[in-house]
């Protein structure tokens, strides 16, 4: 399915007006227990209530400007003029395995609510503000259950997760020169509103370092589950199909336990 969706996206060039955030895969173990993960996109947290219960608190904020060229289209996978981002949180339940327990199942519940803007690719750039004949914005709710099972050590992390995610975008707003040679696509666009929008958001995160500190890695693909809703345009015409990104994970918990004994 990821195939899939690759092979569409490479079709052209997006414009993307949904950028899914990292998913938040804590892999918590016992009681007290907080991870937090940070990376340039996201900002993450996760606290272990009791031995099986969690909860978890995510922020995005995406900006690519200053990594492309002021005329810059960007690549395939990425629109180079998107901007914005969600705050969720979430609670859920986590269970080590085994006698070891450095096998962890989890899953986690929650919503968000977040909105993005960009440009069409027919604007040349100035700033996004100061184009609003070319701008794009759309707002939205997103409720998310998340099933993750990873293997958890001092040294090395990794967990795969199949996130279902729904998102219901409002408050749409297009510019008058936005895709104005495009009937159809203007009206695809203002159609996803017209209801719930399933995704389907398989993801592969890998932790290394030690103890307190680890350099992680996380690719998410995210497929819409519902073609009918997309008839007449490619699935990463607006949602940006797939998401790799680099960061830093924190184990508070481990550190404070070892400073109290």
């Amino acid at each position: 399915m990821a195939f899939t969706v690759l092979a569409f996206a490479s079709c052209s060039r997006q414009v993307h007006t949904y950028v899914p955030n990292q998913a938040n895969v804590p892999l918590l173990k016992e009681k007290n227990e907080f991870k937090g993960n940070v990376s340039f996109t996201n900002w993450q947290g996760a606290y272990a209530v009791t031995d099986n219960i969690g909860i978890m608190a995510s922020g995005q904020y995406v900006w690519r400007n200053m990594f492309y060229d002021r005329d810059s289209d960007g690549d395939y996978l990425l629109d180079p003029h998107v901007r914005g981002g969600l705050i969720e949180g979430g609670v859920g339940f986590f269970k080590p395995i085994g006698t070891s327990r450095r096998a962890i199942f989890d899953v986690y519940a929650g919503y968000g609510n977040g909105s993005f803007k960009t440009v069409d690719n027919g604007f040349q750039y100035d700033s996004i503000q100061g184009n609003p004949d070319y701008l794009l914005r759309t707002k939205f709710h997103k409720f998310f259950v998340q099933p993750s099972f990873g293997l958890s050590h001092k040294v090395v992390e990794a967990a795969f997760s199949t996130r279902f995610s729904v998102v219901r975008f409002y408050d749409q707003t297009m510019g008058s020169k936005v895709f104005e040679d495009n009937e159809s696509r203007r009206e695809n666009f203002m159609r996803l509103s017209d209801k719930a929008i399933p995704f389907f958001e398989p993801t592969f995160t890998v932790r290394v370092g030690y103890r307190y500190v680890k350099w992680q890695a996380q690719l998410l693909f995210s497929v819409p589950i519902n073609d009918e809703t997309y008839t007449g345009y490619q699935v990463g015409d607006f949602f940006q199909p797939v998401s790799l990104t680099m960061g830093v994970s924190l184990n508070f918990g481990q550190w404070v336990q070892d400073a109290g004994k």
